[in-house]
């Protein structure tokens, strides 16, 4: 059974997991900084840097230079926020079964129906809060990769490669001609230079927007996990150390103009529609997102006193097993780092 591309990540201030199973995620950062990083910075000062500097795929933490870019947009005028678009646009662009479930469960929440439209403001809330692929897609296509790659030097990202489009790089791996078998298709993949690759997406893309039919191509007998995992590592990519000061920015209030930074409120921060968070919080923003063998996070907070918490996380290389033992313990970890100042004194000693 091939597990699923994306796992959608709900992580909430409320969830807790044991000390025990904490220090094992401690323990195993610490183990393996080739396979993880994490920086943390507490009221602007950087207080935490293990391996931030490592540049490792982003999987769904991508998503959040294009919701700037989507802020940056409707503050200028240049799109609606509030302009509805039919649903069967963005169904051009998704694929059953390959991102958790995000898409659907993101209609349900708007008990919307496959013939009803929504606004490109709920549109770029989807891509963040249920990681939307179809939608993400969709908006790379109305922005402008162009566009969106832009912000990688506004923003002053360090080290942060090129967008290309999601949903048609999982196809990229299913488009195995039929006359070679799978470990020559695989290799071919690992071989092809990073600016070819970029351009098979974008032909995908647009074949994807002209073509009902297309999207049928894809079929999970052709997805192993050797393909997965080319595909994995084809991801846009960044360093904990651009998404923790990316997180940095947005909760400063002071980095983005204040209409870019109001829409972008209104999508980094679903977190702040439980009333606990409400109570806790004057701001929480959060996005995650994970493969078979990516973990990643960057989220910040500002709770009721001003306190302010910055972060990013991510993992790479995971086996099945490290994949799961950090994924049950993803949500306590987070939160801890959020709401437990004790805990990031204990994460910072165990880690410099």
């Amino acid at each position: 059974m091939v597990k699923l591309i994306f796992i959608l990540f709900l992580a909430m201030a409320t969830t807790h997991a044991s000390a025990q199973s904490l220090d094992d995620v401690i323990k195993f950062i610490k183990d393996n900084p080739k396979k993880a990083s994490i920086v943390l910075i507490e009221n602007g000062k950087e207080t935490l840097h293990f391996s931030g500097n490592q540049i490792m795929p982003l999987a769904s933490a991508a998503k959040t230079i294009i919701a700037v870019e989507f802020s940056n947009q409707a503050a200028a005028k240049k799109l609606n926020p509030d302009q509805n678009i039919a649903i069967s646009e963005l169904n051009k662009y998704y694929i059953p079964f390959t991102d958790g479930g995000a898409h659907t469960e993101w209609l349900k929440s708007l008990k919307k129906k496959k013939g009803d439209s929504v606004s490109l403001l709920q549109i770029a809330k989807g891509m963040i809060q249920f990681s939307s692929n179809a939608n993400t897609e969709y908006l790379e296509d109305l922005l402008g990769l162009a566009n969106i790659n832009h912000n990688i030097k506004t923003l002053k990202l360090q080290q942060h490669s090129l967008y290309f489009y999601f949903t048609a790089a999982a196809l990229m791996t299913c488009l195995k001609p039929e006359n070679i078998d799978e470990s020559k298709w695989a290799a071919l993949l690992e071989a092809m230079p990073v600016d070819e690759y970029r351009k098979r997406c974008e032909a995908n893309h647009l074949k994807l927007k002209a073509d009902s039919t297309f999207i049928k191509t894809f079929n999970f007998k052709n997805l192993s996990m050797k393909l997965q995992k080319i595909w994995s590592d084809r991801l846009v990519a960044s360093t904990a150390a651009d998404y923790a000061n990316l997180m940095q920015k947005v909760n400063s209030r002071s980095y983005f103009k204040t209409e870019v930074q109001s829409i972008l409120d209104q999508i980094m921060e679903w977190p702040m529609v439980f009333p606990a968070n409400q109570q806790a919080f004057k701001h929480l923003g959060q996005k995650g997102g994970s493969t078979a063998f990516i973990i990643t996070d960057a989220f910040y907070a500002t709770d009721q006193k001003e306190a302010k918490v910055a972060c990013a996380f991510f993992f790479n290389n995971l086996t099945e097993k490290e994949n799961t033992m950090i994924n049950h313990n993803f949500g306590g970890f987070e939160a801890s780092i959020i709401t437990d100042t004790a805990f990031r004194k204990k994460l910072i000693t165990a880690l410099l």
